[in-house]
């Protein structure tokens, strides 16, 4: 688990100018004489490493609880905002989005998840701290909004922060309820603790992380950091997929050969993982072209079903489509027809 600035150098995966971040290999694999009906195998190895991704794919939502007491740490974050998603960029392609909770008013997703760092930031300025005096709030109506609504991306790694300092209410969504929503798309939940030990332990009860949100900018910036970093720092699965990213044209299967500790189960190498060594994981890929037409694609490593590097498959359209039997034969038949052709002319 990584620590303050440590963190930023540790996401940007860079160290005596060598770049240290998970990786699949090789890098890309080409062909272009792959027939219809075909297959080849390739292959790869992914290797996590101990000082964690800076390929991965991130999608991470902000949810502000903007009653009155909030009023210093919304300032803060407002501040902060520009390095916390530059922060976020160096572990890999992020999408940030951001919303708010209150009581009586109840926003949950503002702005929807997006590359473009500056509408993030445009919401979060838009957050003033009102109203309020008294709690418990309604963070579990927000976070179960984000849950289901935020447009998460197929093989994201995903993390919904909450900046707070109140207990939650217990209706009309229940906790049960919220940590549904957050396991059925396989969301990290972080909390950023303003105030009272309430909302820390909400935030636990939820099976999220708390960490203390701190009093200036740049803590919030470090606290975030460290919250996604250790999300990354354990996991149980490794494997390999293009989640259908081939197809039509190309189909992929996947066997998984060998795991740094624990098992191989199929296509999944299985295990209590942990980033305090690197851990290499290799898989046999296989590629069968099921339509001719030209296809390129990334094939995914995947840390507990969240991609954390890329490599590039290309195949080109010009593959010859096998005749059918029945063509051949007919082609031996023409052939047979011409060579007997040819001997009665020179008898």
């Amino acid at each position: 688990m990584f620590r303050g600035i440590s963190t930023f150098i540790a996401a940007m995966g860079v160290f005596g100018g060598v770049a240290l971040a998970d990786t699949i290999s090789p890098l890309s694999y080409t062909n272009n004489t792959l027939g219809v009906g075909d297959t080849v195998t390739i292959s790869k190895t992914v290797v996590v490493e101990a000082t964690g991704p800076t390929d991965a794919l991130l999608d991470v939502m902000f949810l502000v609880d903007t009653t009155g007491s909030m009023g210093a740490a919304i300032a803060n974050a407002k501040t902060a905002a520009s390095n916390i998603i530059t922060g976020l960029g160096g572990f890999g392609d992020v999408q940030t989005g951001a919303g708010f909770y209150n009581d009586p008013a109840f926003n949950g997703v503002l702005s929807d998840l997006t590359s473009t760092a500056a509408t993030t930031i445009a919401t979060i300025n838009t957050f003033g701290a009102s109203g309020g005096g008294d709690f418990p709030e309604r963070g579990h109506e927000a976070i179960q909004d984000a849950a289901d609504n935020a447009s998460w991306r197929p093989g994201s790694n995903r993390f919904i922060v909450v900046l707070g300092d109140a207990s939650f209410k217990d209706s009309p969504v229940s906790p049960g309820a919220v940590t549904a929503s957050l396991a059925a798309e396989g969301i990290e939940l972080i909390g950023l603790e303003f105030g009272s030990g309430a909302f820390s332990a909400d935030i636990a009860a939820l099976g999220g992380t708390a960490i203390p949100g701190g009093t200036s900018p740049s803590d919030i910036v470090d606290a975030i950091l460290d919250g996604v970093s250790a999300g990354f720092d354990e996991y149980m699965e490794v494997t390999v997929d293009d989640l259908g990213a081939g197809l039509p044209e190309i189909g992929v299967s996947v066997v998984c050969t060998g795991a740094d500790t624990g098992a191989c189960v199929g296509d999944t190498a299985v295990g209590m993982y942990d980033r305090s060594v690197d851990r290499t994981f290799t898989f046999d890929v296989t590629f069968e072209r099921l339509a001719a037409g030209d296809s390129s694609f990334g094939t995914h490593a995947l840390v507990d079903g969240g991609i954390v590097a890329t490599e590039k498959d290309s195949f080109g359209g010009s593959a010859v489509v096998p005749l059918p039997a029945a063509g051949f034969l007919m082609i031996f038949g023409l052939g047979s027809l011409a060579v007997m052709s040819r001997r009665r002319k020179a008898a």
